[in-house]
């Protein structure tokens, strides 16, 4: 997979280039992004590192419009980008509003060489690379809207949502990923061993087309959206 480098940022392309020294044959740098665009016109699927900052004055107000760039070009090469995000102040609320947009991955630009090195590789093949404050901060907005559905006296009848393929049994734990826990807690409450709950996931990863636990909690969450949305309209 061809890689991509786009920043604005003439001192985040000089550091990019020294960390990709030995692979400079396989890489191209853009820091205009018609440039890129007009690169990704006619291309393959590729792996794309976007750099959201800038040295600009107004450097907040070119972030934004630069996301909002960002949007057009995942809606619109959807299809080939697999994107890992990179800025230097990353931040929990920035990182779920780009995950919306598809992007593969969201990281520190000065990410340590091994830990670029290991996004990368796992964004080629497939899966999501993302800081564990990240993972940590959106399942605890998950749990936090289950609390208060359940609070409120809601539930979400999974079978109804996307699950009809799933055992009585993975839907049970679909339910308890959905609501944060972790799979020693899910074995202890089902009284089943913790290797069964990883069989079970397994099984529920393949019937979904997700990869991890986190793009399977991505997908539980989008489909209870779904769901609460139907219910509303037929209320």
């Amino acid at each position: 997979m061809n890689l991509y480098v786009y920043s604005a940022d003439e001192y985040v392309i000089k550091h990019f280039k020294a960390l990709f020294a030995e692979n400079q044959n396989r890489i191209i740098y853009f820091s205009r992004l018609s440039d890129l665009q007009d690169a990704l016109v006619s291309t393959e699927p590729l792996l794309l590192l976007f750099h959201l900052d800038s040295q600009e004055q107004d450097a907040d107000k070119f972030e934004e419009n630069l996301e909002a760039e960002l949007a057009a070009l995942q809606h619109r090469y959807k299809d080939i980008l697999n994107t890992l995000v990179l800025t230097n102040n990353p931040y929990p609320e920035q990182g779920v509003r780009l995950l919306a947009l598809n992007v593969r991955g969201y990281a520190n630009t000065y990410l340590d060489s091994h830990k670029l090195e290991t996004a990368v590789n796992v964004i080629q093949q497939g899966e999501m690379w993302l800081g564990s404050s990240l993972v940590s901060y959106m399942l605890g907005l998950n749990q936090q809207a289950r609390s208060r559905d359940t609070a409120q006296g809601e539930t979400v009848n999974l079978d109804v949502v996307v699950f009809k393929t799933l055992s009585e049994r993975e839907q049970q734990i679909a339910q308890k990923i959905l609501a944060g826990m972790q799979n020693k807690l899910i074995a202890a409450e089902l009284g089943i061993t913790e290797r069964t709950v990883k069989a079970h996931l397994t099984a529920i990863y393949k019937k979904l087309n997700v990869r991890n636990r986190l793009e399977l909690t991505l997908k539980l969450q989008q489909a209870d959206r779904r769901e609460r949305r139907e219910r509303r309209k037929t209320s």
